[in-house]
């Protein structure tokens, strides 16, 4: 603790600048008014924050060199991550350099980033997905296919829509939303392929007696309005009703019963299409031809893959899925939730096995589904975490 605050009146002229950053220390300078300038020495470690400065401060005592250069880092936040700060055992103990980190000084201050091939690379302490024991996947259930080739270009036709939500700018997962399907009509051209207009997305208010719909789409409409009322947009719409009242948890493993219970009769429906959208709010009226695009959603169950790939000084953790015993990387830029796709065929979707499948691959989705490690991390933090995929998934090494 230190007694040192901001004066109440007035304005206290505080100026910080970042200097250099080697074997892990950030070297910085303070001036507090007029008075001459102080350097500031800070290191992050997993546990604590350690700070020094050129004058005063020692183990009992912190300066108030040290208190304005926090003050003014946390600036009006009552926290901020030293993320930035903390890359423990990245550096060179004998000359100071780090051949993962890329460290640039401007007008501005320090830029430090990792290098593109590290830039993912695991830190101690960081938060990683809960492996199960027990992985109980999914079955596959088969359906007769009802499918009519006597389409008229002038006949609307149902489509259904995998609508991605992008989470990118939620922080809380109660927020967030989750992948859901959503039905539409079009009219087609003449090659009874392609659309040639895209009439209306569907519910239970917008739905046509017209509309000539076997048994199965229409159960498969009531799975995507049960899919739309499990949404956060629909709950806090009608948030005053209980029935919608659900955790994330709790929408989680409805939204992937709701997906198995769809998926036999999505993988014969004709016109597939995907679309990723910022919000529910946006879906009113009818899809745009520039946002979609045609997919297809198969019924085989993907099998989880790992790989550890010895690279010297270090390790790659790498997650792939196997498909009818052929092995595939994911699509690079794919964070889909429930699904995987492949990199070859991006659009040809699989629905995992499980929730805790379907965990794992949104934590790999966002490091491009390789964790690069340092030895000396994987033995003391990591190990334990790789031991777990081994008992669930199995590893090969390389």
């Amino acid at each position: 603790m230190s007694e040192f605050r901001p004066p109440k009146r007035g304005y206290l002229s505080v100026s910080v600048k970042h200097l250099r950053f080697v074997n892990e220390i950030l070297t910085a300078s303070i001036s507090i008014e007029n008075e001459d300038v102080e350097m500031i020495y800070l290191k992050v470690t997993q546990d604590h924050l350690l700070i020094s400065c050129s004058m005063d401060t020692d183990e009992f005592y912190l300066s108030r060199y040290a208190y304005f250069f926090l003050s003014k880092y946390l600036w009006f936040y009552h926290e901020k991550s030293f993320e930035d700060y903390y890359y423990p055992d990245f550096f060179d103990a004998d000359n100071g350099t780090s051949k993962y980190l890329k460290i640039a000084s401007n007008s501005k201050g320090l830029t430090i980033k990792l290098k593109e091939p590290f830039r993912n690379l695991f830190k101690p302490s960081v938060s990683l997905p809960i492996i199960p024991l027990k992985n109980e996947a999914r079955r596959n259930i088969f359906l007769e296919p009802q499918l009519s080739d006597s389409l008229e270009n002038d006949t609307p036709v149902i489509a259904y829509c995998i609508l991605d939500p992008l989470n990118l700018h939620e922080r809380y997962n109660e927020e967030k939303e989750l992948t859901l399907l959503i039905p539409f009509t079009a009219t087609l051209n003449n090659d009874k392929r392609n659309f040639k207009s895209l009439l209306t997305y569907l519910n239970s208010k917008t739905i046509s007696d017209d509309l000539e719909l076997n048994s199965e789409q229409l159960n498969l409409n009531d799975i995507c309005e049960e899919m739309w009322e499990n949404s956060f947009y629909f709950q806090m719409k009608n948030h005053k009703d209980e029935n919608y009242s659900r955790t994330f948890s709790e929408r989680k493993k409805l939204q992937f019963d709701l997906w198995k219970s769809a998926l036999p009769q999505l993988v014969y429906e004709r016109f597939m299409c995907y679309q990723w959208i910022y919000g529910l709010r946006y879906i009113k009226g009818k899809p745009t031809k520039k946002d979609i695009c045609f997919c297809q959603v198969a019924s085989d169950i993907p099998q989880l893959k790992f790989l550890l790939i010895d690279k010297g000084e270090y390790y790659f953790l790498d997650l792939k899925f196997m498909v009818n015993g052929k092995l595939s990387n994911f699509a690079p830029i794919f964070n889909m939730f429930f699904f995987a796709a492949a990199e070859k065929k991006p659009m040809k979707f699989y629905l995992l096995g499980s929730i805790a499948d379907a965990e794992v691959v949104s934590y790999f989705s966002k490091i491009s589904f390789r964790l690069p490690v340092l030895k000396k991390h994987y033995d003391t933090h990591l190990e334990p975490f790789v031991q777990q995929i081994v008992q669930t998934y199995g590893l090969k090494k390389r």
